[in-house]
């Protein structure tokens, strides 16, 4: 009868493994052989120039980036090509320049959109200015860029808001867009709202801003803060 027993690529020239007689509990089972695989780790690929750019590509087509965080991200591909491959380093760091500096004439790097793009989003989750101005120099966006961007949210806002609350701090809105999206103090039930007052206090706090705009924010009322969140929803 044909053996239907499946192997591995490693065991497939060799004899089929015999099943101990007997109890199972009694045999010896010290020849037995494991089922333990060991795979080796994949090879680092070797750079070349055209492999820089169908990564930039393959990387710029599923996320935003910065050129700072492409070229971080490239810069880690040529190392591991140096050690492994022996790849010039120097060389390596050019076709990464050409690169960078293709894919910002294409228009797929775009430092002050991206800056731009990213405090908007940041906003509308309820980040505080000066956590989003963080973020941004974090992810290696030049202070001019990061001012300018501030700048441009900062116009948005006031213009997506209702006249009742332009030229009110962003801050704000952003505090009341955090607690609506944890749903804090007036998004509390009615019933723990002042058992969680400390506690919503405390997150607001943890998150960058400051004592009053966490007070003003945890003592309205939903419809007290309708106005300010348009600033948020608007933009």
């Amino acid at each position: 009868m044909r053996n239907k027993h499946r192997q591995s690529p490693e065991t497939s020239d060799s004899e089929p493994e015999k099943k101990p007689a007997g109890n199972a509990r009694f045999s010896n089972q010290s020849g037995k052989k494991s089922k333990t695989r060991s795979y080796e780790p994949k090879r680092p690929r070797k750079v070349t120039r055209d492999y820089l750019m169908n990564y930039a590509t393959w990387y710029l087509e599923r996320f935003a980036a910065s050129r700072a965080r492409l070229e971080t991200l490239m810069r880690g591909k040529i190392r591991l090509s140096v050690a492994e491959h022996g790849t010039d380093p120097d060389e390596a760091v050019a076709w990464m320049n050409s690169v960078l500096s293709a894919c910002e004439k294409a228009g797929f790097i775009n430092d002050n959109a991206y800056a731009k793009g990213r405090a908007r989003s940041l906003l509308r989750r309820g980040k505080a200015l000066r956590v989003i101005a963080a973020d941004l120099s974090s992810r290696g966006i030049a202070s001019d860029q990061v001012d300018a961007a501030l700048a441009e949210l900062k116009a948005e806002a006031d213009d997506a808001a209702y006249e009742e609350v332009r030229g009110t701090d962003p801050n704000i809105a952003a505090a009341a867009a955090y607690a609506r999206r944890r749903r804090l103090g007036p998004w509390r039930r009615p019933d723990i709202r002042e058992e969680k007052r400390d506690k919503d206090m405390a997150a607001l706090a943890r998150q960058g801003f400051g004592y009053d705009t966490a007070t003003r924010i945890i003592n309205s009322e939903i419809e007290e803060l309708e106005d300010l969140l348009s600033m948020i929803d608007g933009i």
